[in-house]
């Protein structure tokens, strides 16, 4: 299986902490804290039995979410939108909302769906692989994700 780096999207200029949680494992809780945008992502992830939990990534926001997979749940798909936090346009732009499939429940979606829409599918010959972006100290700026390419037989 060959890993590809898909994205950021949102401001991945814009930010004072690139992160990257490549190889980490399935996803087993992901922990948000949002309000009119993503505060933060925070991921355990399970890789063959090991629980890790990543590092926070972003600030404190207005709600906390935690979401749990099931042991035989896996991410799908990732939609979510970016855009400035700013109603007139101005100012940085962030992650405003985020949505997460599983192959059993949709969650959210957290924070804002307010500015550009973009969407990751996991199905088809393709397995999610983890997730990277930037944060700055109050939000998350931009985010990625990696994607196992499943060999054909």
């Amino acid at each position: 299986m060959g890993l590809m780096k898909i994205g950021p999207r949102g401001d991945s200029t814009n930010g004072k902490a690139k992160w990257d949680e490549s190889r980490c494992g399935d996803v087993r809780q992901i922990f948000i804290t949002h309000g009119n945008a993503i505060n933060s992502i925070q991921v355990l992830y399970d890789r063959d039995g090991n629980l890790t939990l990543a590092e926070k990534h972003g600030g404190e926001g207005d709600y906390f979410v935690g979401i749990n997979f099931k042991s035989c749940e896996y991410l799908t798909s990732l939609t979510g939108y970016y855009g400035p936090i700013n109603p007139k346009g101005k100012g940085s732009t962030v992650i405003r909302s985020l949505t997460f499939e599983s192959n059993r429940a949709i969650y959210g979606p957290y924070g804002q769906k307010e500015g550009t829409l973009f969407r990751w599918d996991f199905q088809t010959g393709v397995k999610f692989g983890g997730f990277h972006g930037l944060c700055s100290d109050d939000y998350l700026s931009a985010i990625g994700v990696y994607v196992k390419t499943m060999a054909k037989p």
